[in-house]
């Protein structure tokens, strides 16, 4: 359960550095770091058990995707697994022309243009200019799996003390649409977030379009991820 744990999807100019806690201990720590060009924007992810918690579950996972910047659907995507003793890895390929995601396993899968990755989908939920109240659904492919996900602004629940506001923003995976699953083991983080009524919240800063935190699950197996500090923007 606490690889999801791990999930904050969050791009920044300086690496962003976040706790993951399960029902309020600290377990896992995330470093977010992004480089940008003019073809793509470029993210890698890293979730790190901490050493006492590794005898129960230990997590040393990579996660990198490349997106368009001007549109934010992915182009690429990587990760390197080291979880519980098992190390694997995959890429994949958004190819646009032939709507196809090629894999490094050598498997095809159909993909519309329209449909984001797990981790672009999650940038262009940042980035939105939100208001209180809007809904939108999006397509997510999820390692073959392409599902609906609803995404919904539920408002300002807070204000920074440095100025700006905090919106609660919730996705949900509704449906699966098409597609089948190219591995038959993955990471946690894959396994557990996609599902039918899984749901995603997180606290956003609308000044920054960074998120300061992030919930899934639910009591007793809900994990959070909070932002350690803010780092200064030029």
């Amino acid at each position: 359960m606490l690889g999801v744990l791990c999930l904050p999807i969050l791009l920044s100019a300086q690496p962003l550095s976040y706790t993951v806690s399960w029902l309020g201990i600290p377990v896992v720590d995330v470093t977010i770091t992004l480089a940008e060009s003019d073809s793509s924007c470029h993210a890698e992810y890293h979730a790190q058990t901490r050493p006492w918690f590794n005898n129960l579950y230990s997590v040393d996972n990579r996660h990198r995707i490349w997106v368009d910047p001007a549109e934010g659907y992915p182009l690429r995507y990587e990760k390197r697994i080291l979880e519980r003793g098992r190390a694997d890895s995959l890429w994949a390929r958004y190819d646009r022309n032939s709507r196809q995601v090629v894999y490094a396993n050598g498997l095809i899968r159909p993909w519309r243009e329209s449909a984001h990755s797990l981790f672009s989908a999650l940038l262009w939920v940042q980035r939105h200019d939100w208001t209180a109240g809007e809904e939108q659904i999006l397509q997510v492919e999820v390692e073959g799996v392409v599902w609906q996900v609803s995404a919904a602004c539920k408002g300002v629940i807070g204000a920074r003390e440095k100025g700006g506001s905090v919106m609660e923003i919730r996705t949900r995976f509704e449906r699966q649409l098409y597609g089948e699953p190219i591995l038959s083991t993955t990471d946690i983080l894959t396994h557990m977030l996609p599902g039918k009524g899984h749901q995603l919240r997180f606290g956003l800063d609308t000044e920054r379009d960074e998120v300061m935190w992030i919930e899934f699950g639910s009591i007793p197996f809900q994990v959070r991820a909070e932002l350690n500090s803010l780092p200064e923007h030029p």
